[in-house]
């Protein structure tokens, strides 16, 4: 009689178990159908068909704590791995901030070195405020560069030659001021970066009838400023 309850229990935990499509349930439904097995077997071995009972009972209990043991295992070790992978991120993100403020502290000391002795100027032709072709590129390599230290300022000095009355050199200076700030302007350095100057021929130098030596007059000259100076 015995014989005939532990077949039948068994058969119907079999048909049962087939039934589960959920993977999450299935590995906790196995650990149930384990601990269920093993109390079915004493049980019935030992109390007949109360036994069966109970054994299912107290296995279904020990079965599913063991599953939940188990689980909780493979949480830790996955918490354990995602804090080392953690711990890695920051110890690299770490030293790559360590490694850009080397470099940046090197590129500020060279350009600080370059402000002690950098005049660019560009050249003008005459009654004209047109940049000409390639001084824009290198009007944007500029910014760009200030753009990596904002401690720098930019000061634009425009100038024009001997000819023409006062107020037609102020204005024409002005002009050429304001094209070469437009272009630092349009390549993301703030206006508030720059201290426009326009002198007109305050500062020309050279007589009319030394055409070469006017071009020179015609010069914007760019120097850098630290912003202590401004």
């Amino acid at each position: 009689m015995k014989r005939t309850f532990v077949a039948l229990a068994i058969s119907t935990l079999l048909y049962s178990s087939s039934l589960i499509a959920d993977e999450a349930e299935q590995r906790v439904e196995k650990g149930v159908l384990t601990g269920s097995m093993v109390g079915l077997v004493v049980g019935g071995l030992f109390g007949g068909p109360p036994g069966i009972v109970l054994g299912l009972s107290g296995g279904a209990m020990l079965g599913e704590l063991e599953t939940r043991k188990r689980q909780q295992g493979e949480s830790d070790a996955e918490l354990a791995a995602l804090q080392l992978l953690q711990q890695r991120d920051q110890l690299a993100a770490a030293e790559h901030q360590a490694l850009f403020q080397r470099q940046r502290a090197m590129a500020s000391a060279r350009v600080e070195a370059l402000q002690q002795g950098y005049t660019f100027c560009l050249g003008f032709r005459s009654d004209s405020a047109e940049i000409e072709p390639g001084i824009g590129e290198q009007l944007k390599a500029l910014a760009l560069l200030l753009q990596a230290f904002p401690e720098f300022k930019l000061q634009i000095r425009a100038g024009a030659d001997m000819r023409g009355s006062d107020e037609y050199n102020k204005m024409l200076s002005k002009r050429r001021a304001e094209a070469v700030a437009a272009v630092m302007i349009d390549s993301g350095l703030p206006e508030a970066r720059m201290e426009i100057d326009y002198i007109g021929k305050a500062r020309a130098r050279y007589p009319i009838q030394d055409f070469e030596g006017l071009a020179y007059d015609r010069m914007v000259e760019l120097s850098l400023l630290k912003g202590e100076e401004s």
